[in-house]
């Protein structure tokens, strides 16, 4: 038997394709506003800091929407209602469900192994990107921060994935892409990781690193 029963897969930039996603949302929204795409890393760079403050427990999810969208209107000197246009670039997100190339084939090589999704996205937007995506059937159970009420990396968490699962922390490994939320969350939790990076990027505070599902697969099968 498998070392881990228990596979908890970050969603965004894991299994899904945010960066595409992001770009054909981003796109959408700047046509309808008629902005210029200079102004994205003026965006981007709120909405990382609004991403951050999350993370660390100081701006909800709710509020997120909309303040990613004040701090850029404000810093780019734009005068739009940032809560219309919060509301307008989550429906544009669902609709823009796209998967990383190879995850569906990866997830149907996983059959035995028990898969959750767990992710700190917007809950209305993962959903209907799951739906779109018509990959619901992969998994037990979808963990999604806005509903629990804690986001990773708060161990909190994590504590009620494991209640839920009703699991132990050995029979469980999370894989993510993400230090800040997916590895620093499962390290604060004593639970096993694997840092996904295509890039290549490694990190001693993860258990495993991987830069290919060939090599999550090889990972998973060999413990």
């Amino acid at each position: 038997m498998a070392k881990w029963q228990y596979l908890l897969f970050d969603a965004d930039n894991t299994l899904y394709d945010f960066n595409s996603t992001e770009k054909t949302a981003l796109a959408k929204l700047f046509e309808h506003y008629k902005l210029s795409e200079t102004l994205l890393p003026v965006y981007h760079s709120g909405n990382k800091d609004c991403w951050a403050m999350y993370e660390k427990g100081e701006l909800t999810l709710e509020k997120l929407e909309s303040e990613r969208f004040r701090l850029f209107f404000q810093r780019a000197s734009i005068d739009e209602d940032p809560e219309e246009a919060g509301a307008l670039y989550s429906v544009y997100l669902g609709e823009a469900g796209i998967m990383m190339d190879g995850a569906i084939s990866f997830l149907e090589k996983l059959e035995g192994w028990d898969i959750s999704l767990i992710t700190n996205g917007i809950a209305r937007v993962q959903k209907e990107r799951i739906r779109r995506t018509g990959t619901a059937h992969f998994y037990s159970h979808v963990f999604i921060s806005q509903e629990i009420g804690y986001a990773k990396p708060d161990s909190r968490f994590f504590e009620y994935v494991l209640s839920v699962l009703n699991a132990t922390k050995d029979e469980c490994l999370v894989i993510g892409d993400s230090l800040t939320s997916d590895i620093q969350g499962a390290k604060l939790s004593g639970i096993d990781s694997i840092f996904f990076s295509t890039e290549g990027r490694t990190t001693e505070d993860a258990t495993f690193n991987a830069s290919s599902y060939d090599e999550i697969f090889r990972i998973i099968k060999s413990e």
